[in-house]
């Protein structure tokens, strides 16, 4: 059998979504990941709210103590840096350019 050959294709367009300048980059989980890992805490979770349907909120991480079901600080990725809260207090801890800065503000798990 002979493979057939065609002479004209459709090429279908895939929608280029353009990054909105509120997203958590690979780069950025990975720092976050590598810091949780040396500063004593327990755990980091990561969450979007476009999941919840409101995209202009941004992306967001919770970090948690050991033994503790509420988090103990939240980074959220918003107007092109980072803001630290207290999601117990909602005190917020302060704005920052890079996602370093903001991890290195946040107190030890101690």
């Amino acid at each position: 059998m002979k493979p057939q050959t065609s002479s004209s294709a459709q090429i279908i367009p895939f929608p280029i979504v353009p990054r909105i300048g509120n997203e958590l980059t690979a780069r950025n989980r990975a720092e976050a990941l590598d810091w949780v890992n040396a500063s004593g805490y327990a755990r980091i979770s990561f969450d979007s709210s476009r999941a919840w349907g409101n995209p202009e909120l941004g992306d967001f991480m919770l970090i948690y103590r050991r033994d503790v079901g509420w988090s103990s600080w939240g980074v959220g990725c918003c107007d092109g840096g980072f803001l630290v809260w207290c999601p117990a207090t909602s005190a917020t801890l302060g704005w920052f350019t890079g996602l370093g800065e903001a991890l290195d503000a946040i107190p030890d798990a101690d």
